[in-house]
């Protein structure tokens, strides 16, 4: 991850200064292909730049600049985090992933089709969770190796790939449902992306896209101290509800609808656990990011966007 952030360094307009500084429109353009990168948050080590024509946001430095450096860089990422596991059963009915938020707000996504899909699928709960739902084929794709590794040994009846989508021999206009839940935020081209999978796409098949919300309460009252969805060594582009919407709509796809969701609070218990630990500090950050969380309440937006579109009939 050193040498990514490094190179990101190098050729970030807003870190290297000075005279002659290329724009950032210049080093890394938006996906939207238009407008001009406007500081707007000053971290400890990054910026977050806004686009004045979508009005999304981007991470500066980037953690990487091309989708070849994606598998190495997550690979890497999670391996700290996998570890040896057994396979378990999902309980009958489970609804743990965060989709099952979105199909609350959107019915439709709750229809048992042909096949489905999850894009940067983890640990394989998600693809779990809908086969046991009825969905008769599910796959889970993940770039990093390390987390499919672990989603075969947690789920060994499911078909797991460690490879784009283009390039797991299914066939397109296919599947039925897409999922990309906090997926899109960490790709560096995320128009061309969804171009791509919306071949994959049947007639009527629609995606569903979850991503931190760039208009939550958390982040316009916590700003550069939002760290846990700003995630600066891990996120690229980041979205508001507008700038979701056009990306779905330039990729080719009709919006069918877009919200946003909280998390549950941490509980006093979960505070005095850590607390019990000797990790005095990580409760008193957890205690700042739930004021964020509180504020997104009163004015009912929560930490997380959703969009979910379909491909045309």
């Amino acid at each position: 991850m050193t040498s990514n952030g490094s190179s990101a360094t190098k050729h970030s307009s807003f870190a290297a200064g000075g005279m002659g500084a290329p724009k950032a429109e210049d080093v890394f353009p938006c996906w939207c292909g238009s407008g001009k990168w406007q500081p707007r948050v000053r971290g400890r080590g990054f910026h977050v730049l806004q686009c004045s024509s979508c009005g999304g946001y981007r991470i500066d430095p980037p953690p990487l600049h091309s989708a070849r450096d994606s598998a190495p860089f997550y690979t890497d990422y999670y391996r700290t985090v996998c570890t040896d596991a057994q396979a378990i059963e999902m309980p009958a009915g489970s609804r743990s992933a965060a989709f099952w938020k979105v199909a609350e707000r959107f019915d439709a996504l709750c229809r048992v089709k042909r096949g489905a899909v999850d894009i940067g699928c983890g640990d394989g709960h998600l693809c779990a969770e809908l086969h046991a739902h009825g969905w008769p084929f599910v796959a889970g794709i993940d770039v990093s190796e390390t987390r499919i590794e672990r989603a075969k040994r947690l789920y060994p009846h499911l078909t797991f790939f460690d490879r784009p989508l283009a390039e797991t021999g299914l066939g397109k206009s296919s599947l039925d449902l897409i999922v990309m839940d906090a997926v899109i935020e960490h790709l560096p081209l995320p128009l061309e992306t969804l171009r791509e999978f919306l071949e994959f796409l049947a007639p009527g098949g629609r995606i569903v896209l979850t991503t931190p919300n760039m208009d939550s309460g958390e982040f316009r009252l916590l700003r550069k101290r939002w760290t846990s969805m700003l995630a600066p060594h891990a996120h690229i582009f980041l979205f508001s509800p507008a700038s979701i919407q056009r990306l779905v709509s330039e990729a080719g796809f009709i919006s069918e609808c877009t919200g946003n969701y909280h998390s549950p609070l941490y509980t006093p218990i979960e505070y005095l656990k850590r607390i019990a630990r000797g990790d005095v500090k990580g409760a008193l950050w957890r205690a700042h990011q739930e004021l964020g969380s509180l504020y997104g309440r009163l004015i009912d937006a929560g930490h997380m966007l959703f969009a979910v579109a379909r491909k045309p009939y």
